[in-house]
């Protein structure tokens, strides 16, 4: 049930630091999701031809130490089962000492792609059910919020931001809450824990804004906001430590 692909950092997956992105990383375990769910003829194709699509809906990831520039890594990922209308899905990235170095934990929901209605996966085959295996971090979970910022500044989501299923990209909702502090602060400290709640799908006409509310000094709560009704299309929840 488990399946593996090597890495090698390239320049254009690292950040002024010389490591891999948040990004990159977020691409790298997306990606091995996909291809997974694919040789598990449960991928992106199987869905499709029966009218459904997998959306990510919430991630957790714990980041150890981030890979520098052309160092080889290995992402392992597995699926653990389900739980209502959740299925979930860990990783693990090693590096050449096979030393775990970030840790992930992820959920996935099934939509119609008509109605946009949820499908419980146990309702479409009891495989899912077989899937649980050890778990090396624990599940994402709801992420409370607590106001907002003030001073909202909305941008549009652009061409480049779009995924396959004309939504706002879920890498993009990182990009934008990560460049949404200054740069000074971001060359000082380092995310070290990054959950994410995705709650509604961002369109090509949107526009949104970035709010952030510290909870402690090294702690903050982040929502991206839709203008056009104010609701959070993303919340997420990002733990800092000093470079």
């Amino acid at each position: 049930m488990r399946y593996k692909k090597d890495f090698t950092i390239h320049s254009y997956e690292t950040n002024r630091f010389g490591k891999a992105s948040l990004s990159s990383v977020f691409n790298f375990l997306i990606e091995i999701a996909w291809e997974h769910a694919q040789k598990l003829d449960w991928g992106f194709d199987a869905l499709r031809s029966n009218n459904l699509f997998w959306v990510l809906s919430r991630v957790f990831i714990q980041v150890e130490k981030y890979p520098e520039w052309q160092e080889k890594v290995t992402v392992e990922t597995w699926p653990t089962g389900t739980e209502g209308i959740y299925a979930f899905r860990e990783y693990a990235i090693t590096n050449e000492q096979n030393e775990v170095i970030i840790r992930a934990s992820s959920a996935w929901l099934i939509l119609d792609q008509e109605s946009k209605r949820i499908i419980r996966p146990d309702s479409l085959t009891d495989n899912f059910r077989n899937f649980a295996q050890s778990k090396i971090c624990r599940y994402p979970v709801k992420i409370k919020t607590n106001g907002r910022s003030e001073n909202l500044v909305f941008a549009p989501v652009n061409f480049t931001d779009l995924d396959v299923n004309q939504h706002f990209n879920s890498v993009k909702f990182v990009e934008r809450a990560l460049n949404s502090f200054e740069i000074s602060f971001l060359s000082r400290n380092k995310v070290i824990e990054i959950e994410v709640n995705y709650l509604k799908e961002g369109l090509p006409q949107d526009s949104l804004a970035v709010s952030r509310v510290s909870v402690t000094e090294n702690e903050d709560i982040v929502s991206l906001i839709r203008e056009a009704d104010g609701v959070d299309l993303c919340t997420m929840k990002i733990s800092w430590k000093a470079r």
